[in-house]
């Protein structure tokens, strides 16, 4: 009972089950029955339920069960019961109610006079149940809570039977269970028949997802932050359930390890079982019966998920001996069908701790027993194979199984199991040969995976000393190009890179993956000249490679990179590449080459291309287990999404996909520009300059520079539409300040129209004109159709600011028709408004039909707050009218004016903002804002947040 009092930490990933419990359980009467595997957050959640304000006037009627042989009778329902006794007053009661007095003395004084006891004791016992429920039903309006009924007693689930037959008319109750202990028949032994017509719901509450650990996790620490990683191996270590979640971290936090950095997940594989969690699995091992308890040790030995009959074999147990053992192995919540037809353990902690509890002569002949086992056969599991021999002390057998199991999973694509086991070989008694051996081939392999803990295990073995000259060059390399990937690591990875490009100074042919390193120019404020250099020296040392695949990598790179800066011969050379390769090395080549060169044609502005080489290259990369280039895949998704006007849904996969991969710099950059970029369009400015500031633009030195001069150019637009004339030039003026000093004109394609625009505003229109001129210089002969149709925009941006109108006009519409041909739909619609405006000042035809399609335009886009804008022109303007066919009838439906204000009550803004942000009077949002509430059925705006997206779609 008082752990449905205390406190914990925040409820995680329960929301929508708590809110399902309380509709329910405000109704009077009701029943809720909420099952779950233990540790789950049963008794969590009903904690949480207590607390809600619905249930503050209700009588709590709490009790809680409890394992033990021998379970005295009604035990949990008497706990709650005596909670009664503090009740002023209680209902009437009849002389029935007084047989309870030997039962309940705390409240013998509240109770009739203890009847004579009947010669019948199936009598007695029922006019028990008839007194409980009397008693219930005079406490008023209550909530009866039962926790963890798998331990009630038989005549506590009788009893509560027959108050579910027919509840008192102001009784909620809720029963929490554990639904893999249950006795036969259900959690009251036989299926309850609850009263007709009484609101009933049962829940069965899942383990938390990957970013619900997260959530808890920063929850538990107190932490802003938290390595992703770690949270991700904490789930699959877990399973997900919050109480070893909660335990893990407590010994965690005990031992000091740090879990806010790479060291995270390590410190999680060398953790011993925390004491609570093993005290359980012990408790549950000593409560079966030997065959089954044997079982269980032969499946921790295992290791790994596995049929019965191998676990069986191991441990000698067959047909039906076998069967009985596993049932009561499974029934005693010690194993787990993991898969359909596999056993095993429900977490790792699990499974360690039985495992701890075998001697180690049993041990070891268990794993001797399985080499025989799991040896026979065409296509044995080599990894446990190679854990099993180990365990067994058998070293020679050890490294040739893990040797064996790293080169199939690499051929069959999964980099992951392969870098598992060369962890494991680093981390066990090998001589100074292998040693060097394994951990080169760890770096190699760690280049095709997203794993960031693996930095810090390469960085030990350099740091070590141990190894030749070329050895640590070669994982040197290797490490500096895994920290290149890391948000901020730009400059400490290229020391790296140089380093090892002089331990291998007389080895061009291994540290021309260092040269290439230096040579991909997106990234910091290096000028591209010094790239050039080291594309040279590439280009010197290539001839002399013999290695396919590290060919095919060089070649991906070139390409990519020279792709990026507009070098039209890029493509050239990448049509004359096949597009399948015969080794898996070569395949993770071509996906690189693919996803990279997707995102080198967005940025050009070859958006057919781009989309052809995304679809493409993901699909390559996950045939051929490239995990960290399908990982940087998802950025440029979210980017072409964005400027080809696929909106639906982005800004929710903007901030899902930052958050899945925070560690690396390139995606995270995508993110937050796509996200800024939404949230500019919807004229939430703040949200917008915080985020495109986040892109790099204030630490450009490690940035992705076609991002941050991306971001420059939006934030320019934003500062524009806040009136912030000054602010915005500056903005400009840095942007344009980090294109000059890079070099790379093609990249601020986004941003010369937009600072264009403010220098004219500020009156700077020479700086105006010579940005456009220099502009026009660098990207003279480029393959870059975005940054010349952006010439061309702002160029009509000077010739408006020159007062030539009808010139801008049609320089407007021919940007706009550029645009559209990419296809980037959002900036076309900008220029054909500017188009409008430009042929409403000069006063020709054009303009009001101009205005009014750039707002349809919009509107399809839904950029509400530009259509707006427009419709507001046009209203002023005397020229707004509705569509000729007259107004639709919705019904109950949401217009497609209403969800964009439901859209913006759901972020929070007041009437104010909305009418802002729509272009609209205070008195039309008030109108709009009524009619929302009332079709999706809320009382209040604060409501809409929650509900809106599920009711509005």
């Amino acid at each position: 009972m008082a752990a449905l009092l205390d406190g914990s930490p925040a409820l995680v990933g329960r929301t929508r089950d708590l809110e399902t419990l309380t509709d329910l359980l405000d109704k009077r009467p009701s029943v809720a029955l909420v099952a779950g595997e233990a540790g789950v957050g049963k008794t969590r959640l009903a904690r949480e339920l207590l607390r809600r304000s619905e249930f503050r006037a209700d009588n709590l009627l709490l009790g809680a069960c409890r394992p033990a042989h021998d379970p005295f009778p009604y035990g949990p329902v008497l706990d709650a019961l005596r909670r009664t006794g503090g009740l002023d007053p209680l209902g009437p009661l009849s002389s029935v109610a007084g047989v309870l007095r030997p039962l309940l003395p705390e409240i013998a004084d509240a109770l009739p006079a203890c009847p004579e006891p009947l010669p019948d004791r199936a009598a007695e016992r029922h006019r028990q149940f008839r007194a409980i429920r009397e008693l219930l039903a005079a406490c008023g309006r209550a909530l009866l809570v039962i926790d963890d009924l798998q331990w009630a007693d038989p005549l506590t689930r009788e009893v509560l039977r027959f108050v579910l037959a027919d509840p008192p008319e102001r009784l909620g109750v809720l029963l929490t269970y554990t639904d893999t202990e249950l006795p036969p028949g259900g959690p009251l032994e036989s299926p309850a028949r609850i009263a007709v017509g009484v609101p009933t719901v049962r829940l069965r509450l899942r383990p938390l997802g990957a970013r619900e650990v997260h959530t808890l996790t920063t929850s538990f620490l107190k932490k802003s932050t938290v390595d992703i990683e770690f949270t991700r191996k904490l789930h699959d270590r877990t399973a997900g359930i919050p109480f070893v979640i909660e335990e893990t971290l407590r010994a965690l936090t005990v031992s000091g390890a740090p879990v806010t950095d790479g060291a995270g997940g390590r410190m999680l594989d060398e953790l011993a079982v925390p004491a609570p969690l093993r005290e359980v699995m012990h408790a549950r091992m000593a409560e079966l019966p030997e065959p089954a308890a044997a079982l269980a040790r032969a499946a921790a030995v295992l290791g790994t998920p596995a049929e019965a009959g191998t676990i069986g074999a191991l441990c000698g147990l067959r047909t039906g001996r076998l069967c009985a053992a596993l049932t009561a192995a499974v029934r005693g919540g010690v194993l787990h069908e993991v898969i359909p037809d596999r056993y095993g353990f429900r977490h790792g902690f699990a499974r360690a701790a039985v495992y701890e509890s075998i001697s180690p002569p049993e041990r070891e002949q268990l794993h001797n027993k399985a080499i025989d086992i799991l040896g026979t056969g065409e296509n044995p599991p080599l990894a446990q194979l190679a854990r099993h021999a180990r365990a067994a002390g058998h070293l020679p057998e050890w490294l040739r199984y893990a040797e064996a199991a790293v080169e199939r999973a690499v051929g069959e694509g999964q980099t992951s199991a392969a870098l598992d086991v060369l962890q494991e070989l680093l981390d066990g008694p090998l001589g100074a040969p292998d040693a060097e051996r394994f951990a080169v081939r760890l770096s190699e392999i760690a280049l095709r995976a997203h794993r960031p803990e693996l930095i810090g295990t390469l960085r030990g073995v350099v740091d070590r000393g141990e190894l030749g000259r070329i050895a640590r060059g070669r994982i040197r390399l290797n490490l500096g190009l895994l920290l290149a990937r890391l948000p901020g690591r730009l400059l400490r990875a290229r020391a790296q890179v140089e380093q090892a490009v002089a331990e291998l100074a007389d080895r061009p042919d291994l540290a021309v993956r260092g040269y290439n390193l230096l040579a991909i120019p997106l990234e910091g404020l290096t000028p591209l000249v010094w790239h050039e250099h080291w594309m040279s020296e590439v280009d010197a040392v290539f001839p002399e490679i013999e290695d396919v695949e590290l060919r095919l990598a060089l070649r991906a790179d070139r390409i990519a990179s020279r792709a990026h800066i507009g070098d039209g011969t890029a493509w050239q050379e990448f049509e004359r590449l096949p597009d399948t390769a015969p080794t898996a090395g070569e395949r993770v080549q071509l996906a690189r080459l693919w996803c990279n060169l997707a995102d080198a044609q967005s940025w050009i502005g070859r958006l057919d291309r781009a989309a052809e080489l995304l679809a493409g290259g993901t699909r390559m990369a996950e045939a051929a287990g490239a995990l960290f280039v399908g990982s940087t895949a998802g950025g440029s998704r979210l980017r072409l999404d964005w400027v080809t006007g696929d909106w639906n849904g982005l800004a929710e996969r903007a901030e899902s996909t930052q958050q899945r991969y925070s560690d690396i710099g390139p995606v995270v950059a995508d993110a937050q520009l796509v996200r800024g970029a939404l949230a500019a369009v919807r004229g939430e400015f703040d949200a917008a300059q915080r985020l495109l500031r986040a892109t790099g633009l204030a630490k450009p030195q490690g940035a992705v520079l076609p991002e941050a001069l991306s971001a420059a150019g939006m934030l320019t637009r934003v500062l524009l539409a806040t009136e912030d004339v000054r602010g915005a030039a500056e903005a400009a003026e840095h942007g344009l300040r980090l294109a000059r000093r890079k070099g790379v004109w093609v990249w601020a394609a986004e941003l010369l129209p937009a600072a264009a625009r403010a220098y004219a505003l500020a009156g700077r229109s020479p700086e105006a004109v010579a940005a456009v001129t220099e502009f026009a210089a660098g990207i003279a002969g480029l393959d870059a159709p975005f940054a010349h149709t952006s010439l061309v925009a702002a160029r009509a941006v000077l010739l408006e600011a020159q007062a030539e109108h009808e010139r801008a006009a049609e320089a407007f519409d021919e940007a706009g028709r550029g645009y559209l041909a990419l296809p980037m739909p959002y900036p076309a619609a900008v220029s054909a408004e500017e188009a409008a405006r430009c042929r409403l000042a000069a006063g020709v035809q054009g303009g009001v039909d101009g205005l009014r399609a750039a707002a349809e335009a919009y509107a399809r886009l839904g950029a509400a707050r530009d259509a707006g804008r427009c419709r507001y022109a046009l209203r002023e303007l005397g020229a707004w009218r509705p569509s000729r066919r007259g107004r639709r009838g919705y019904g109950d439906q949401l217009s497609p004016r209403e969800r964009e204000v439901a859209a913006m009550l759901a972020c929070g803004r007041t009437n104010r903002e909305i009418a802002e942000g729509l272009f609209l009077s205070p008195r039309t949002v008030e109108q709009h804002v009524t009619r929302v509430l009332r079709k999706l059925g809320l009382r209040s705006r604060t409501e809409v947040g929650k509900q809106a997206p599920q009711k509005a779609s």
